[in-house]
């Protein structure tokens, strides 16, 4: 019967060490590269869709109600243009439309979102249409009557239209707060990477110290640096909790962007009711059409005009109102926009983590090995 042959406890440990530390990188990476590829491609979808979408949404609700107002103020003023209700109408109903395409190109709300900006864009085709019918009758001497009552067909449908840019715009709100919301950026993934590093590093330092105690060396420079590049591999992984709290505050922004433009869209629309108010109750003529009127004006209760009496003259149009808020309700609505775009830009910017995730493991695993193997090497049990 053979003797049993002695073995090494302390080859047995080093291979030990050696063995789990290569495991421990390489489920460490696996680890970090989950969540910093999960959070970067939910800001990276936020950025690049959800964020736009919501802001041209808005932005052609306001380009809308500008050319509105805009033909309004044409047909108020009696001015007769040859082809259109002025250059400044074209404009507006030309950016509405380059906003449109935008929407339609960053949807993030899915096929509703697409059949909505369909839709919309019909309308748009259909009002537009309205306004240069009743341009035609304003242009037309006695036809101020039958281009009051086509200027009001189209007043009718744009609200339609904006209600339904309205809509569309909390589809894409709730889109980018589900972005906001998500397992990746709450942070609830933060253990599949940040236990991992930990351990390994616990590893690392069990290792350099087992190392100095057996061989009677003060360090082994490779497991530093190993140890260094882990340290690395977190604190790139943890970029992605920055990202995540830029991502909130692109949310934030672009509630606040959407508040600023509401505020816009009713002062214009106040504006609008008036100028459209005037137009009719010049149009009607006496007794006028008080009914009409009031629910242009969004009276709760029209107060009719007795037969005989003197055409009402027009309530102060909202013009002068909304001509005072809207520069700053544009200036705080475009600032609030371009401070969202920053927000979701610095959330989506991944600044080549994965590559430094990919190298710095790749060179924890060689310091790793250099740093064992060649005490491997030095230390065989020779069976006596």
């Amino acid at each position: 019967m053979s003797a049993a042959r002695p073995t090494s406890t302390t080859r047995r440990k080093l291979r030990g060490f050696l063995a789990t530390l290569l495991v421990g990188i390489v489920a460490t990476l696996g680890g970090c590269l989950t969540v910093f590829v999960g959070v970067h491609r939910t800001t990276g979808a936020a950025h690049d869709r959800s964020v736009p979408a919501v802001l041209a949404v808005y932005d052609a609700e306001l380009a809308l109600r500008q050319a509105h107002g805009e033909a309004l103020a044409s047909f108020s003023a009696g001015t007769r243009l040859l082809a259109s209700p002025g250059e400044a109408y074209q404009n507006q109903i030309a950016r509405a439309g380059q906003q449109l395409a935008q929407a339609a190109e960053d949807n993030a709300a899915g096929e509703s979102g697409s059949r909505d900006i369909q839709v919309v864009e019909a309308s748009v085709v259909t009002y537009t249409g309205l306004v240069e019918r009743a341009h035609a009758y304003f242009a037309q001497d006695g036809g101020s009557a039958l281009g009051t009552a086509t200027l009001w067909d189209a007043s009718t449908l744009l609200e339609e239209i904006l209600r339904r840019l309205d809509a569309l715009g909390v589809k894409q709100m709730q889109a980018l707060g589900d972005q906001a919301d998500s397992w990746w950026t709450r942070g609830e993934m933060t253990p599949l990477w940040l236990v991992p590093v930990l351990a390994l590093l616990a590893l690392l330092v069990s290792a350099q110290r087992f190392l100095r105690r057996r061989f009677r060396r003060r360090l082994n420079v490779p497991l530093l640096l190993a140890t260094l590049a882990v340290v690395v591999m977190g604190a790139t992984t943890a970029m992605s909790l920055w990202s995540a709290h830029q991502l909130a505050d692109a949310r934030a922004d672009t509630r606040q962007a959407t508040l600023d433009r509401k505020a816009q869209l009713a002062a214009l629309s106040a504006r609008d009711s008036g100028d459209l108010a005037a137009l009719l109750t010049a149009a009607c003529g006496p007794p006028g059409c008080p009914d009409t009127i009031a629910r242009v004006r969004g009276d709760a209760s029209p107060t009719p005009t007795p037969t005989g009496s003197p055409t009402p003259a027009p309530a102060p149009s909202a013009s002068g109102a909304a001509t005072a808020s809207s520069p700053g309700g544009a200036e705080a609505g475009a600032r609030h926009g371009a401070d969202a775009a920053r927000s979701a830009e610095r959330a989506a910017d991944s600044r080549a983590g994965e590559v430094v995730l990919l190298a710095a493991a790749l060179f924890a695993l060689a310091m790793v090995a250099l740093g064992l193997q060649p005490r491997l090497a030095e230390y065989r049990f020779s069976q006596r």
